[in-house]
């Protein structure tokens, strides 16, 4: 049996093998007698016929049958004895049968690249340090305690601390409803800063039945005009800040008044962004690592990456109406390239790991534990026990040990950005 390895491109290779005829007797041999086990031939019970009667009724057509078996297994059996690390399963790409005398195949395949990690000490990194505004504090806790306010109907939106509910039909030109155009039952806070400045003064004032009319510019930056019709005008009132309900939105005992709620607040949203900053750092980290180390990547890897983008995707946009859902092909087209580059990270990754012997120990775990137990209300202990048999976790927090190696050895620049209140976030809509 003569073998042949060629490389084709990126992690592609080609195995062609010639089998000679006395080397593809034994195999054929053994397929004679597999049919010989399910053949029913005139005269003879199913499975009992000679065999010399089948080689001689089916013979050829079952030297033709076997021939692609022949080439899986022996494909199988050369990658197995030498040890090739491929990615995937094989694919056969061509068959030449020369019926007694030869039988030549080609087998595509992938491997793993051979990975050098080059030097990933002194990258260049910037760090933004978020400093809180006060004002985005002061934003937050109005949210709670919109949230928690109750309702008193009033017949009159008297100031900006209102709620009205509203029917909106867009218009034509000439204020003839355009038919399906029309949404109902909208809640409208006037006091939403980011409220449209149109709908703002229109709706100033205005009592319950009474109809305004609202000139505005939609998202395309087109002209278009609505009838809004107030269909329920309620006060808002706003709950008293005592520790009843400060216990309730910090769940602490020990935020007493309103100013020490600002300070807890704060803390939080200064929390959060720090994750931001962190995140953001590890993010440029990654980038680095895989623009200095280019490598190539097994097709094979990128598909299972665009498969699982995709059935992410559809989860997401499940029971969506509103925009264009892609179909499979065009929206792994448009994602190729970041599949690519996670594929890129993936294996970088792994290998940076191997070489630098690092590992998830007890003090990594008890560590991630001690920052989330209060927030989940888990005793540290217990919380540990849970992640230690989360592996996605592991998995996480593996990949973050990466990236904090390389921030450690990088030269990182630090700058300040100042966070005021800006677009609302998604899912504090004010108009519902």
């Amino acid at each position: 049996m003569d073998i042949n390895i060629k490389d084709l491109v990126n992690c592609k290779k080609e195995l062609e093998a010639v089998l000679t005829y006395e080397e593809l007797t034994p195999h054929f041999e053994k397929a004679m007698i597999d049919y010989r086990k399910k053949v029913q031939i005139p005269g003879f019970r199913k499975g009992k016929a000679p065999i010399q009667i089948v080689k001689k009724m089916y013979g050829d057509s079952i030297e033709y049958s076997a021939l692609e078996d022949i080439a899986n297994n022996t494909f199988k059996d050369y990658i197995i004895e030498n040890k090739i690390q491929i990615v995937g399963m094989g694919s056969l790409a061509d068959m030449d049968y020369k019926p007694k005398e030869k039988f030549t195949f080609k087998v595509e395949f992938e491997t793993l690249p051979e990975i050098i990690l080059n030097d990933y000490k002194g990258f260049e990194l910037t760090k933004t340090n978020y400093v809180i505004d006060d004002s985005l504090a002061e934003e937050e806790i109005k949210k709670i305690k919109l949230k928690m306010a109750t309702y008193e109907i009033d017949g009159q939106a008297l100031d900006e601390e209102y709620m009205v509910t509203i029917d909106l039909q867009e218009t034509d030109k000439s204020g003839n409803p355009i038919i399906g155009n029309v949404s109902k039952d909208l809640r409208v806070y006037l006091g939403d800063k980011y409220l449209e400045k149109e709908f703002k003064v229109a709706l100033s004032n205005i009592r319950e039945n009474e109809e305004k009319l609202i000139d505005t510019i939609n998202p395309k930056g087109d002209s278009v005009k609505f009838k809004a019709t107030a269909k329920k005008i309620e006060k808002i009132i706003y709950p008293e800040l005592n520790e009843e309900n400060l216990k309730k939105i910090t769940g602490k005992d020990d935020v007493k008044n309103e100013e020490e709620l600002f300070a807890f607040i704060k803390k939080e949203i200064q929390s959060q962004y720090d994750e931001i900053s962190s995140s953001n750092l590890r993010d440029a980290a990654l980038k680095e690592l895989v623009k200095s180390n280019d490598v190539n990547v097994p097709d094979h890897y990128v598909n299972l990456i665009l498969d699982d983008f995709y059935k992410d995707y559809k989860k997401r946009h499940a029971g969506h109406t509103h925009h264009k859902i892609l179909d499979e092909e065009e929206f792994k087209k448009e994602n190729k390239a970041d599949a690519i580059f996670n594929a890129k990270w993936y294996l970088l990754k792994d290998k940076f790991i191997e070489q630098e012997k690092l590992e998830i120990n007890d003090d990594d775990i008890k560590k991630f534990a001690e920052k989330n137990a209060s927030m989940l209300n888990i005793p540290v202990d217990k919380l540990v026990e849970i992640y230690k048999a989360n592996n996605e976790l592991n998995s996480r927090l593996l990949s973050n040990k990466v990236l904090d190696m390389i921030i450690e050895n990088a030269t990182v620049n630090e700058v300040e950005e100042i966070k005021r209140p800006g677009e609302r976030n998604e899912g504090n809509d004010l108009i519902s």
